[in-house]
């Protein structure tokens, strides 16, 4: 499944109800467009599959926010979690646990490869510590 402009803007219409001050509408477009990214430019690397998606859409909007904070790091944790719910990860990551990736995205701590590889272990294996650290590493 890949994310749309309308699922990005129905997600945060279900998880931000109180209708928040869209401050840059082309952050939510270029997280959309990130995810959908089919390019593989490198050889020995991975076409992108559910874990660098949903990594892609977060990492994008931590970086490019399109709300004021702490909305936005709101929107790009809840939204990461129902897109990985309808792509049918196997195990979601907690609400917390995507809060702490979202702030080391922001806080440069965590580039899209950092986040996709916590959210594979997440989705297909037991919870672990590991994500805190990145989060709070200084």
């Amino acid at each position: 499944m890949k994310i749309t402009m309308e699922w990005a803007w129905t997600a945060l219409a279900h998880h931000l109800p109180s209708d928040p001050a869209v401050w840059d509408p082309s952050g939510v477009a270029a997280a959309v467009a990130r995810h959908q990214n089919d390019l593989v430019l490198v050889p020995e690397q991975p076409a992108p599959d559910t874990a660098w998606r949903a990594a892609a859409f977060l990492h994008t909007l931590a970086v490019c926010p399109a709300l004021e904070s702490p909305m936005n790091e709101f929107y790009a944790a809840a939204a990461t979690r129902s897109y990985l719910r309808v792509a049918g990860a196997k195990q979601l990551p907690s609400p917390e646990e995507l809060g702490d990736l979202v702030e080391a995205a922001k806080l440069g701590r965590a580039d899209v490869e950092a986040v996709a590889e916590e959210l594979r272990a997440r989705i297909q294996e037991p919870l672990s510590a590991s994500l805190r650290g990145l989060a709070q590493d200084t």
